[in-house]
């Protein structure tokens, strides 16, 4: 059994060391925000004609969200983050052309907020669960926890991951996104992560990341495993000397 599984994760390793991974990851985002858009705009007009059925399209589009991004965390940590997310492709490629790119609030990223972000989100979950939706009227339950997806999205979006990214980094918003920190809780053990073996502290891949974690990176380790590490490999991207490269690990262990 061993040798099948050494044999599959040397293949992947080999992938991954020929890959040119901003062209893919770039077509990849932008693929997942034009489908994602399309079914928004679906279930944003049923929102605005009353029609339950376009109603539960909001409901598909979290679901698929929260599915691949759970399913792909325990082995590559925050992938859908860095990779699928439509929210975070627009803000990395269109907010990030006004941005200031300003410092993330150090307590933007504590735990502690990232609860409070969470249980505020749970607590209006529960609320529409129980029928009292004071978002959209509807007596179709799975209507309604659509409609309140599809308006929590538009709210979260306007009112908090824009003026965020305006002022600070484009992504701020994914520093304590409800779903990116369920991500972080279960990658641990992730397999993918970024080899800084022979890194020579040039900083150039601080620039580059999507949340200032290669800033953060105290130099004991030899891989970057930061739990809200998205995998973009912009760092491996900015690396002149390949210090810094995508490698396949099991377990935690350097």
């Amino acid at each position: 059994m061993t040798k099948p599984i050494n044999t599959m994760l040397y293949i992947i390793r080999t992938v991954v060391k020929m890959t040119d991974f901003s062209k893919i990851r770039k077509k990849t985002q932008l693929t997942s925000l034009a489908v994602s858009s399309i079914i928004f705009a679906v279930a944003l007009y049923g929102i605005l004609t009353h029609n339950d059925s376009y109603f539960e399209i909001g409901l598909l589009l979290i679901g698929f969200m929260i599915a691949g991004a759970l399913l792909l965390a325990p082995l590559f940590g925050r992938f859908w983050c860095g990779w699928l997310c439509p929210r975070g492709t627009f803000l990395e490629y269109f907010l990030g052309k006004l941005s200031r790119n300003g410092s993330i609030p150090k307590h933007l990223r504590t735990t502690k907020f990232k609860l409070f972000i969470a249980s505020i989100m749970a607590v209006m979950f529960i609320i529409v669960l129980m029928g009292m939706n004071p978002f959209v009227a509807s007596e179709d339950t799975l209507a309604s926890i659509g409609g309140f997806i599809v308006f929590l999205c538009i709210v979260t979006t306007l009112l908090v991951s824009i003026p965020l990214g305006l002022f600070y980094m484009p992504r701020t918003w994914c520093s304590f996104c409800p779903v990116g920190y369920a991500q972080s809780l279960m990658s641990k053990d992730r397999i993918l992560k970024v080899s800084i073996e022979d890194c020579k502290n040039c900083k150039r891949c601080h620039s580059e990341c999507q949340l200032d974690l290669c800033s953060s990176h105290t130099g004991k380790s030899k891989t970057i495993d930061h739990p809200d590490c998205f995998s973009c490999m912009k760092c491996t991207d900015s690396c002149r000397i390949g210090a810094s490269k995508p490698v396949i690990k099991l377990g935690t262990a350097d």
